[in-house]
């Protein structure tokens, strides 16, 4: 009977140091998955992604993509640039329902900046905005923002600083993208005639975001251009592709050309 008992409790006692270190290897585990690996986008609030603010005068709403969290410091002042123009556009509402007169309709303001992924590689992160806002006279309009990340740096960068010579890359884009516009403005008009919309804006004043698939190479360039910048507005906005060449990915910087 003695060594019967005896062997229970040793049943029990190795029972329990198994329980032990099972409990060990699952809190080692849980420790190791809620730590972030070196060089992972912590994890960002849905909130920071947002400003959304709807009032009697004004209607503003501000997004940013999750990506954004591999660049803390740009999404941290997009951000702030955000909030600062919710004030300054409810501001202005107010202010502009008080200058129309008493029997006009009173149309209220609005505000759209909706950030996007352009291209996503392990060395850059590039992001494009479409705006879009009414903030009284005769109708709304749309405009667009890019901007670039170099996620080994850690800082924003341009788009110049892409390549290795901007000045022989800007030599090779602008041909090539004011020759695409002006077949855009071919198929809207018919014709090209001499006015006002008629040249081509400067590259360098333009802001460009960059074509690629997702897990894929970056495969060109997308200028951006707002009604009024390459046309009247009722011809709308032009978005004017330049496909990557041998000799302009020559001139890229390697690694903003590696892919995931």
């Amino acid at each position: 009977m003695k060594r019967a008992c005896v062997m229970i409790v040793a049943t029990l006692t190795l029972a329990a140091c198994d329980a032990r270190e099972a409990e060990k290897t699952s809190a080692v585990a849980a420790e190791t998955n809620s730590t972030p690996s070196v060089g992972a986008a912590a994890p960002i609030p849905a909130t920071d992604l947002l400003v959304k603010r709807e009032t009697a005068e004004l209607d503003f709403l501000w997004r940013a993509p999750p990506e954004l969290a591999e660049a803390p410091t740009l999404l941290s002042t997009l951000r702030a640039q955000a909030l600062a123009s919710a004030e300054e556009m409810q501001a202005g509402a107010v202010e502009d329902m008080k200058l129309r007169p008493a029997d006009a309709p009173k149309i209220s303001h609005f505000f759209v900046q909706d950030w996007t992924v352009a291209a996503d590689t392990p060395a850059l992160l590039n992001v494009r905005a479409d705006i879009s806002m009414y903030t009284g006279g005769a109708h709304p309009n749309h405009g667009f923002a890019v901007k670039y990340w170099d996620k080994i740096e850690r800082r924003e960068i341009s788009f110049s600083d892409l390549f290795t010579d901007w000045t022989a890359a800007e030599k090779l884009l602008t041909p090539a993208y004011c020759t695409a516009l002006d077949a855009e403005r071919v198929s809207r008009r018919g014709e090209i005639e001499n006015d006002m919309f008629d040249d081509c804006p400067p590259l360098g004043d333009q802001p460009v975001a960059l074509a690629s698939w997702p897990g894929q190479d970056i495969s060109g360039f997308r200028i951006l251009l707002a009604p009024y910048v390459a046309g009247p507005y009722a011809e709308g906005d032009f978005e004017i592709d330049v496909p990557m060449t041998d000799a302009l990915r020559a001139l890229v910087k390697p690694q903003y050309l590696k892919t995931k």
